[in-house]
């Protein structure tokens, strides 16, 4: 692969590629034996390749495109602008309640797509519905658009008829809330770079990406996950099962009482709740999610 080489130093590939399902979604392809991910993004309406290998405790890259078009966005997908140290002392903290595995291991960054609003839409897609069928409606806006397997952009989204995004993409009631997403997108209607402003409130942020109809608390808190925001622990069906199991002795208990549990980590608190009901995926107990 001709273009851009470089490392990035003390980031633990395995750690960020299995932090949540995205590394099972087009255009990423993760290879658990070399250890290694791949994907595709579009720098100026041009397909390049990325792919990202464990090297010396951290991640080597090798891109077809040049250093200045891969670089930001290696650094966006790997989460490099997170700020841990606080969260790693807290958990060092609470090494007792089994939280020292994440200083020790400095966990705690989030697989992100090339683009917010790649991980917006693979967020809708994720909606009411099995992980099969996310996966297969991801894999057909990638084949419809057919540009060397990157993610299809806002303006071509936003051209496609909702009928075809029903018939052919499988996307059920979502079509017409992501066709006008795509469509405010490519208009500029909707500034998705406001989403991204670290000064905007938690609250704020997560009214904004509730207002975009199709986006309910599960999105909102989801795509505050993506963003680096871990105020809100985002529950849903199955991380309630898996806390009941590891902290409750196995019994159904209510969010606030959950919400209770992790409080301590403050802002960090989605973080370590998520890393703790995550936790056997990095140790090889369990089958990778999902």
């Amino acid at each position: 692969m001709s273009g851009a080489r470089f490392d990035v130093p003390g980031v633990d590939l395995d750690l960020v590629a299995r932090s949540h399902g995205w590394y099972d979604l087009p255009p990423f392809e993760w290879d658990e034996s070399r250890r290694t991910l791949s994907f595709v993004f579009l720098a100026d309406g041009t397909p390049e390749r990325v792919a990202l290998s464990a090297r010396n405790g951290g991640v080597r890259v090798a891109a077809t495109a040049p250093v200045r078009l891969a670089r930001p966005v290696v650094a966006r997908v790997l989460d490099l602008g997170s700020e841990l140290g606080p969260f790693h002392a807290l958990c060092a903290e609470r090494r007792g309640e089994g939280f020292g595995w994440i200083a020790d291991r400095r966990a705690g960054r989030v697989l992100r797509a090339p683009t917010l609003f790649e991980d917006a839409v693979k967020v809708l897609c994720t909606t009411n519905c099995s992980w099969a069928l996310t996966r297969s409606m991801v894999t057909r806006m990638v084949a419809a658009f057919g540009r060397g397997g990157a993610f299809p952009d806002a303006a071509f989204l936003a051209a496609l008829p909702e009928q075809r995004l029903r018939d052919e993409l499988k996307l059920g009631y979502r079509a017409p809330f992501l066709r006008e997403f795509a469509t405010r997108v490519a208009g500029g209607a909707l500034d998705l770079a406001a989403w991204e402003n670290a000064a905007l409130p938690d609250d704020e942020l997560a009214a904004r990406i509730r207002a975009e109809k199709g986006f309910g608390p599960y999105a909102a808190e989801t795509l505050l996950r993506l963003l680096g925001r871990h105020g809100r622990l985002g529950l849903d069906s199955w991380s309630r099962k898996q806390v009941a199991r590891l902290r409750f002795r196995g019994r159904a208990v209510k969010d606030v009482r959950v919400a209770r549990f992790y409080a301590p980590f403050g802002r960090y608190a989605g973080l370590a709740f998520w890393l703790d009901v995550t936790r056997d995926w990095h140790e090889g107990r369990e089958s990778l999610w999902p």
